[in-house]
Parts: C-alpha cells; sequence; structure tokens
C-alpha cells in the first residue's frame, strides 16, 4: 500500500492505494477527528478522503 497526501488552500486530501495482488479493505486516517469511510479496494486502484485544512493531520491508512 501506498500512501500520500496533497494540501491544498482551503482542504487536504489523503490518499491510499493498494499495491498488493488481492482486495484490501481500507480507510484514510485523520487525526483530531473522524476517519475517511471504508472502502473495497482491488489491486492498483486509489481511493482518497478530503477534510478542511486546519488542526487535522494525515494519519496514513489503515484496515477496515
Amino acid at each position: 500500500m501506498t500512501v500520500w497526501e496533497k494540501v491544498g488552500t482551503v482542504t487536504k486530501t489523503g490518499y491510499a492505494r493498494n499495491d498488493c495482488g488481492y482486495t484490501l479493505n481500507l480507510k484514510i486516517v485523520w487525526s483530531h477527528g473522524t476517519d475517511g469511510s471504508c472502502h473495497t479496494v482491488r489491486p492498483g486502484h486509489t481511493i482518497s478522503s478530503k477534510v478542511p485544512r486546519g488542526i487535522r493531520g494525515f494519519d496514513g491508512a489503515n484496515r477496515c
């Protein structure tokens, strides 16, 4: 799994790509608030979660 974040002027978006050879259930993890929704992610596909800029920090992704 590869994770990254892009920060804009108003929001920030966390991404997770499934680099495994099998399907995973993943969610984007944010500090100081609610995590992203749980998604079934096939190999090679990417999920994302967008939040307002500010106190929230990008903590990567976890299985769910």
